[in-house]
């Protein structure tokens, strides 16, 4: 391409100029003129003098003294320097002023933009992202991210280019592949490693460079990240939705393949010896806007640009928190491909194919719980199980701990996982959001597959992270942590309050989880419907124990005696909207007798995906493992088809220099009836099974939906069961979960599932989507897909029911 258009009017342009125009789209950072920094000094003066007015009036007791009004001041310093958003200064300010002062909505916002200075580029619109907390000066605990991260990049680069001057045609889109995961997770920190060791991991001359999208604030000692900024914003006075000629819109999309040649040519230095050059674009999410009428115009400009075959072959990687970018449609993008008849255009445009598949997007980030070698520093007065569980979570937060910003910033966790971009606390409203509640429940117990869009908006504003995007389903998982668990176990909870956030009772929990399965929202896999209810049930069982050692709920060992007790009679032992005052003491719940404490530490359900146990369980009794799965307070479902056992909860016996870690293994039968004999069957396989593996274990088979009476001869958890554990022996025994218990997940499960019936809807959901073609179809409700044939007195209801979907869906009854 020529650096000029001979058909357009930047042939009048000088160098300088194009420059300039590029600037203000935030390609090149152009030296600050003396106006602009006497407006910039200006402006720090407003805001330092707002800060002050601010911290006098509101943020001040009676009491209070100089060094806390310095303190107070340097804090709001602090958040404003780093980058923030207008919602999220104003989530700050109302964290620091507490209790002390009532602050209106409007003078917050008054106090806030005041403080900004510049609303309009801190609109929460424009969201700024801190993308560089502790990037240069933290290590990387281990290569084994990095070693995969350069084989997708050179897979995709041979795969691509390889065949370019043949007249084979590459199989895919475009030569770029995404890289999206929640926030907090290192993937910034990926790019930046894997840009200064590229030459150490590659069997071929690679060189990349590491490009900011977005209007991001970065801490000014840590700009040298980056190498290039990229503003994906629209032009000022322009209206993102207004629809343009195409011809017009050729005409700006042509300015971004002006910026992009500018970007990679002038604007970069490369060794210019290289085989492939990699373009890492971060916070890529902000490339999805809509301009002049079309979704994601500057993510298809650059997509479309990369096929540009040239004297440099590139290929790019986006980084982000949006899926969308993961999995966009590729059919509009012909409306920004160059147009040879195009008098705008240049004439010299060769383009690779267009393929019809995504490269696949990378997934492999291990990086939680991989700070966990390294040793804990800690300042807390009084070390709790939570504290010493935030090291094998997010390593972000422990991060964050470490620099003692970690509880201030709690309010702002919660909001993100109440999928809030940072409203005031005090006007918070997030009841009427399904995916709120979805996002709190899956952060505790997994749920199972959801559409691409839910899955983004669980990703993009929560902590939710992306496995797999197929055309209609995104598979995504909530990995261990404990930060996230904690503040979803007190939102699962009437008696708890973070701020003006108040917790909802179980029961409430339990409906929407009735509501978020029965409306398709989300879908479980098959065989996992149970699954889920009853890790939920022992969830809501232990909450009601911690409650009772913790308001604060840090302490997440709870005694096996008592929780059985709980799961036992339906969690009705204590009421669990009970006030604090009249739930159990710590001193109540921890009266024990002479004998060993066998504790369950458990408050959040996670999947393992490891067969290393799928025929030898010896695997499941290794200690580190068992210690690690305690400490953090996770337990895990077993992978999909694993025989025998549904989940693993870990178990302590004993504490201090004598403890030992035991699994506690759960097979889950979800049936309305479950004979003594099968229960029999059952739990002497798994005790053989055990035995075999010279695993000591306590097993469990939960009984679960079902309101058949077990018999007096099936083994039951009591003091005998207790005695076997000290005496290191292996026991299994049945646990029946009442149908009338507390938080109504019995009710619900039968009223879901009408005799088994939608055991089986549930496993054919792929079948019914593929009948309709449609996603999240009314055939999914499950009254309308239940087979006519098992409905008995409802079958006249159900069948006008089908009928009217076949007529709607062109689904005949029969396939049904």
């Amino acid at each position: 391409m020529s650096e000029k258009d001979d058909n357009s009017n930047m042939e009048e342009d000088s160098v300088e100029e194009i420059e300039r125009n590029d600037n203000e789209q935030g390609v090149i950072t152009a030296a600050p003129t003396s106006d602009e920094v006497q407006l910039s000094q200006q402006q720090q003066q407003q805001q330092q003098q707002a800060i002050v007015d601010f911290v006098d009036k509101y943020a001040l007791t009676d009491n209070d003294n100089d060094v806390i009004r310095e303190h107070s001041i340097s804090l709001i310093q602090t958040i404003v320097h780093t980058g923030t958003s207008l919602p999220d200064l104003k989530v700050s300010l109302r964290t620091i002023t507490g209790s002390n002062q009532y602050l209106s909505g409007k003078e917050l916002d008054d106090f806030a933009r005041a403080i900004l200075n510049d609303y309009e580029k801190n609109d929460s619109t424009l969201r700024p992202v801190y993308v560089d907390y502790k990037i240069m000066e933290s290590d990387l605990s281990h290569n084994c991210d990095l070693l995969s991260f350069a084989k997708h990049v050179e897979t995709l680069a041979t795969e691509y280019w390889n065949n370019s001057n043949s007249n084979e045609s590459p199989p895919y889109v475009a030569p770029y592949f995404c890289f999206i995961q929640s926030s907090g997770m290192g993937k910034t920190k990926l790019l930046y490693e894997y840009r200064k060791q590229e030459k150490n991991f590659h069997s071929i001359k690679v060189e990349s460079k590491l490009i900011l999208v977005g209007n991001v604030h970065t801490d000014p000692f840590n700009e040298s990240i980056y190498d290039a900024k990229y503003a994906a914003s629209t032009p000022k006075n322009a209206d993102s939705k207004r629809n343009i000629s195409d011809e017009q819109l050729n005409e700006e999309a042509q300015k971004i393949y002006n910026r992009l040649d500018t970007l990679v040519t002038s604007d970069l230095k490369w060794e210019n010896n290289t085989t492939f050059r990699v373009l890492l674009f971060d916070e890529a999410q902000f490339l999805l806007k809509e301009e002049f009428g079309m979704k994601a115009f500057q993510f298809r400009c650059i997509r479309l640009w990369l096929r540009k075959i040239q004297k440099y072959k590139y290929v790019a990687v986006f980084t982000g928190t949006n899926s969308g970018l993961a999995n966009f449609a590729i059919e509009a993008d012909r409306k920004v491909e160059p147009s040879l008849s195009s008098r705008k255009m240049d004439g010299d445009w060769k383009l690779m194919p267009k393929g019809s598949i995504l490269f696949p997007h990378f997934v492999m980030l291990t990086t939680i719980g991989c700070l966990a070698q390294r040793r804990q520093v800690t300042d807390d007065q009084i070390a709790t199980e939570y504290s010493e569980a935030i090291i094998h979570g997010r390593p972000l937060f422990f991060v964050m701990k470490l620099d003692k910003k970690l509880d201030v910033n709690l309010p702002n966790i919660l909001l993100r996982m109440l999928l809030l971009d940072g409203s005031a606390m005090g006007e918070v409203h997030w009841e009427n959001n399904l995916n709120t509640w979805f996002n709190i429940l899956a952060t505790r117990v997994q749920m199972g597959i959801t559409s691409i869009a839910v899955a983004s908006d669980l990703v993009a504003k929560g902590y939710a992270n992306l496995t797999h995007v197929s055309p209609d389903f995104a598979h995504f998982t909530y990995l261990p942590d404990p930060v996230c668990a904690r503040l979803a176990m007190g939102m699962m909870s009437g008696g708890w309050k973070l701020g003006d956030i108040q917790g909802k009772s179980p029961s409430i929990w339990v409906g929407k989880l009735g509501e978020i399965y029965s409306s398709g929202l989300c879908q479980p896999e098959k065989g996992d419907f149970g699954e889920v209810l009853a890790g939920l049930y022992f969830l809501l069982c232990g909450d009601i124990l911690r409650h009772g050692l913790d308001d604060n709920l840090k302490t997440f060992s709870v005694d096996l005696d008592l929780c059985f007790d709980l799961l036992t009679n339906g969690g009705k032992t204590y009421a669990t909207n009970a006030p604090a005052a009249k739930r159990p003491r710590k001193e109540e719940v921890s009266k024990q007798s002479s004998k060993t404490p066998i504790t369950l530490s458990c408050i959040q359900f996670c999947r393992n995906y490891l067969r290393s146990y799928e025929t030898d369980w010896s695997y499941l009794g290794d200690q580190k493992f068992l210690r690690q799965l305690y400490t953090s307070g996770i337990a895990f479902f077993t992978f999909a088809g694993c025989r025998t056992i549904d989940a693993v909860l870990p178990l302590r016996i004993g504490k201090g220099k004598s403890e030992k870690y035991i699994p506690c293994l759960l097979s889950i039968k979800s049936r309305i009836y479950f004979s003594t004999g099968e229960a029999q069957t059952l739990c002497a396989e798994m005790k053989v099974q055990a035995e075999n593996s010279n695993l000591q274990a306590l097993c469990i088979v939960v009984v679960f939906g079902s309101s058949f009476q077990p018999k007096k001869d099936e083994p039951i958890f009591n003091s005998d069961t207790y005695s076997l554990l000290e005496k290191k022996e292996t026991v299994a025994v049945v646990l029946h979960i009442p149908v009338e218990d507390e938080f109504g997940i019995s009710r619900m499960y039968q009223q879901l599932t009408r005799n088994n019936d939608l055991m089986e809807v549930y496993g054919s959901h792929s079948f019914i989507r593929a009948h309709t073609g449609k996603p999240n179809p009314p055939a999914l409700h499950p009254m309308a897909a239940l087979r006519v044939s098992s409905l008995g007195p409802d079958k006249s209801l159900a069948q006008s029911l089908l009928v009217t979907l076949s007529e709607q869906w062109m689904l005949s009854p029969s396939s049904q």
